[in-house]
């Protein structure tokens, strides 16, 4: 007897119930891959205190390079078992759709959802790879998506005034708990409560005012921020009309005990602690979003993305930028279009940007300008090292995307001209959209070969000795920048030199330093050949004078500072240190900001 075969409606109903299971079991897929990735970042995180407590500095480090490794690992994860069950069907786009729809749901009152979100995109970009992606598949610019700020009543305590603004910055302190005991406690609360009053009575009057009032109160978050040696204590003094003075208090643990070394007042000088050039904050919350939410309003000019950034949620900081930069574009005029970036042209990477932003985009080129020999391979690799790295507040963080689509409007010809030769293989113009493959987003910064011609004689002995201890922060953070020419640092709005072109970047200690050998004949050194044997990671310190070589004024200011840098001697010292364990110290704001 022949097989029946099921009517063509009752086969289309079949076909769309198996969808829909499909897309169920997908969408509960990502989400225990996101539970569980959220999971181990928490459990990494609640870490801090106690590495701190114990001054475990190695450990610090390590567990921040091991936190950055945990969203992809689950992101991996996630896609493989999404590749089993989702089968054949795997790149449908209606299955996916469908799924997205589903786990929308399942995360709707999810108190990270902004986050989840951003899992959902990190999976479905992992499995498509380089198919065409639509931003339909994805929980991007819709403003639906788009979390609104939310109430963090629950994440802050705050402190009375009313017995004296004395007594409420030792209320502020005692109520932070520790296994270490203060050194001086009364001295360092005198030394606090002193400083944040003359910081209220500079930066906000209407603070200062009340203090003497008993009037207002003290408000900090409940979660200290762990980073590399210290932790901070966030909060604000605030008068009763709402004027509020922002403060982060620094507080070291030393082999005597814990001190408190600094306090930083003002939206400006937070703005310094949360810099790009940082490495990540580890706070102990489940609510990160609430978190973002409260900085913002001590620091109104930091953007979203900078401050998820700052607090680990990098993936997620990447979805918040794309969202700042089609709104910016948007709301930019029409004639800020993209150009390549001012400075000189970099060997290995195109960099253009607007007039008008705060950002560059650097793209790698297909081939490199000589002498310059790495692979593209191998320069993306610097770039991981580096997002890898303390950064010592001397390395530009960096964000890394592909398939970032522009406006192809908003491209100069000149811009468009040199893309095509020299980036032809990481670029797809379709329609009014030019994609962008593989692209580093970076902060926008002076060149120091740049600034140092606008700069009087004081302006430039100063940058010039931020440009020499920019080079031994980096030295003592086990990290050796290679090409050191001017024009691959950078001058922050603080003034401060920032370090920008990794191709050439390494460990320290995997460098030889050497003196260079003298010869005996002097037509040698005037060959263009080596006059003795090179090993590939040999270094030559006192060849480093050829960097300054343009300009001897600077020059001149630079070698009264850090003459030491062209001696072997110096970068074997710190090799032995770090060898030895050493973690650097490093101070994210500036000397005469701290008591002692």
């Amino acid at each position: 007897m022949p097989e029946l075969e099921p009517p063509q409606s009752v086969s289309v109903e079949l076909e769309n119930a198996l969808q829909q299971v499909i897309a169920t079991k997908l969408a509960r897929a990502v989400f225990a891959g996101f539970e569980a990735m959220f999971a181990e970042f928490l459990n990494i995180t609640l870490g801090a205190q106690s590495r701190f407590e114990q001054q475990q500095w190695q450990g610090v480090q390590s567990a921040m390079r091991e936190r950055l490794q945990v969203y992809e690992r689950q992101v991996k994860n996630v896609s493989e078992a999404v590749r089993i069950i989702a089968f054949q069907e795997l790149h449908e786009p209606q299955l996916w759709q469908q799924a997205k729809h589903i786990y929308g749901k399942m995360v709707a009152e999810h108190e990270n959802q902004p986050i989840a979100h951003t899992f959902f995109n990190s999976t479905f970009g992992a499995i498509w790879d380089d198919k065409k992606i639509r931003t339909v598949h994805l929980f991007v610019l819709k403003a639906k998506y788009r979390a609104k700020p939310r109430p963090f009543d629950n994440l802050v305590s705050r402190i009375s005034l009313q017995n004296g603004f004395t007594n409420a910055v030792q209320q502020l302190i005692y109520r932070q708990a520790f296994r270490v005991q203060f050194i001086d406690l009364g001295k360092d609360i005198d030394n606090l409560q002193r400083t944040l009053r003359a910081g209220a009575k500079l930066q906000c009057r209407q603070v200062y005012e009340l203090l003497d009032l008993n009037d207002g109160y003290i408000e900090y978050a409940n979660s200290l921020f762990f980073r590399n040696k210290a932790c901070y204590l966030i909060g604000r003094c605030i008068a009763k009309n709402g004027d509020n003075m922002p403060f982060a208090v620094a507080i070291l643990n030393t082999d005597s005990g814990l001190t408190l070394d600094a306090v930083m007042m003002g939206a400006d000088q937070l703005s310094l602690l949360f810099g790009f050039a940082r490495t990540y904050f580890m706070v102990d919350t489940d609510q990160p979003a609430r978190y973002v939410d409260y900085l913002s309003v001590l620091m109104p000019h930091k953007q979203r993305f900078e401050l998820f950034n700052a607090i680990g949620f990098i993936k997620h900081a990447k979805t918040e930028f794309y969202r700042y930069k089609v709104d910016t574009t948007k709301n930019s005029p029409i004639d800020d279009k993209y150009i390549i970036a001012p400075g000189t042209p970099g060997m290995v990477m195109l960099v253009f940007t607007t007039p008008g932003s705060d950002y560059v985009y650097k793209v790698i080129k297909d081939k490199f300008n000589a002498p310059k020999t790495a692979s593209k391979a191998q320069v993306m690799a610097k770039y991981d090292f580096v997002k890898q790295a303390d950064r010592v507040g001397r390395l530009v963080d960096t964000h890394e995307f592909r398939y970032l689509a522009f406006d192809l409007s908003r491209f100069s010809d000149e811009l468009l001209a040199q893309m095509q030769t020299n980036i032809a293989s990481s670029i797809s113009i379709a329609d009014k959209a030019l994609v962008l493959k593989h692209v580093y987003v970076e902060r926008k910064m002076t060149p120091l070969n740049l600034y140092i011609n606008q700069c009087d004689d004081i302006k430039l002995n100063k940058v010039m000795d931020d440009y020499g201890q920019a080079i031994k922060d980096l030295a003592g953070a086990n990290i050796f920048p290679g090409d050191m020419l001017m024009k691959n640092f950078g001058v922050t709005r603080w003034g401060r030199v920032v370090f920008y072109d990794y191709d050439e970047i390494c460990p320290l200690t995997q460098c030889h330093f050497r003196q260079l050998p003298s010869s005996e004949n002097s037509f040698d050194e005037l060959s263009n050949e080596s006059y003795f044997d090179v090993d590939e990671n040999d270094v030559f310190p006192s060849q480093f004078k050829v960097f300054f070589s343009a300009d001897q004024r600077a020059f001149s200011y630079f070698c009264q500072q850090h003459n030491d840098l062209f001696s072997p001697e110096f970068w074997q010292q710190c090799q032995a240190q770090i060898n030895a364990g050493h973690v650097y110290d490093v101070y994210p704001y500036k000397q005469s900001w701290r008591f002692t």
